[in-house]
């Protein structure tokens, strides 16, 4: 993990520690998987794409035809691959860092940058830590709205930059061919909370292209299934499938299972804090590196300050 991202959790730990002023969770998507591309609960299938980054997935992860960490940003400093299951890969590279799995690896020499013995996460407990994360974001109180769906999404936010919350059903996604914005600032944080046990962008023809100058989260906080193709944001999704074909996520994938050619760039979700953010007693996975343990620091100071929990109206 970058020394930036250090920095952010001694400020937040410092903020934490210096009374109940501080009222703010920092919200780092990557960190419990440190830094990693994209996080699979249970398995990760695809054939014929790319990830930019590193894949971590708590099952399988099987490759065809694929490349793994091109632009060399890996998770928990050295590795590219981690899976709890097996590795197989035929025909492509696993490059710019080791891969780890709990069961064996299937993949020609050539093919990979180093394997190793030492699992640098607990799965079950990084599972629980994206589910209860999803959970509590959908409670944050709104401060912004979006309203349309047939052809335009409009997209009103408070007007104040910093963190804008939004609660959008499924559905207005589905049929919505671009995005209006307004009362937003350049460059800040949209966390949208999407309703529905489907989500769907129109099926690949929703235009993103105003939405590239923010840091943006689709949060599928119910959705068993989701169709992610040609996307500028993160996605957290922990009890959703992929399965649709072509196009690409810019940004941090956290999803339940992954079975899908969709590429994935290394555009991540920028670490923020969120104000109201509540996550109980939930800590992130404890791991032999430490970055985690950081994010212990800081969700322990949370729970000591009892940050409330606002429902939305």
């Amino acid at each position: 993990m970058p020394a930036s991202r250090h920095l952010a959790f001694a400020a937040a730990v410092t903020a934490l520690c210096a009374g109940p002023a501080a009222h703010a969770a920092l919200l780092d998507l990557a960190a419990p998987i440190g830094g990693a591309n994209v996080y699979a609960i249970k398995n990760f299938t695809s054939s014929g794409s790319d990830t930019e980054g590193a894949i971590v997935a708590g099952g399988n992860v099987t490759l065809s035809g694929y490349r793994v960490n091109d632009k060399n940003k890996d998770a928990f400093s050295n590795y590219s691959v981690v899976a709890g299951g097996n590795v197989n890969m035929s025909n492509g590279n696993i490059v710019n860092g080791l891969t780890y799995a709990g069961g064996t690896i299937t993949a020609p020499n050539w093919a990979l940058d180093g394997v190793s013995t030492v699992k640098p996460i607990d799965f079950k407990a990084t599972e629980s830590y994206y589910k209860t994360l999803s959970s509590a974001l959908d409670k944050l109180a709104n401060t912004g709205t979006v309203t349309g769906g047939a052809g335009t999404s409009y997209v009103s936010g408070s007007g104040k930059g910093g963190v804008d919350i939004f609660d959008v059903s499924g559905n207005i996604f589905q049929t919505s061919k671009e995005w209006k914005l307004s009362n937003l600032v350049p460059g800040q944080t949209l966390i949208f909370n999407v309703s529905g046990s489907s989500g769907s962008f129109a099926d690949n023809n929703i235009e993103f292209a105003s939405l590239s100058g923010y840091n943006v989260l689709f949060n599928f906080y119910e959705a068993t299934s989701v169709d992610v193709r040609s996307v500028i944001g993160s996605i957290l999704a922990p009890y959703a499938t992929v399965s649709k074909n072509s196009g690409n996520v810019n940004g941090t994938v956290i999803v339940d299972t992954w079975n899908s050619t969709v590429q994935i760039n290394t555009n991540g979700f920028k670490a923020v804090e969120v104000a109201g953010l509540n996550l109980g007693t939930s800590t992130p996975p404890s791991t032999a590196v430490p970055e985690p343990a950081s994010i212990a620091l800081v969700l322990g100071g949370l729970a000591a300050f009892g940050l409330a929990r606002r429902r939305k109206p």
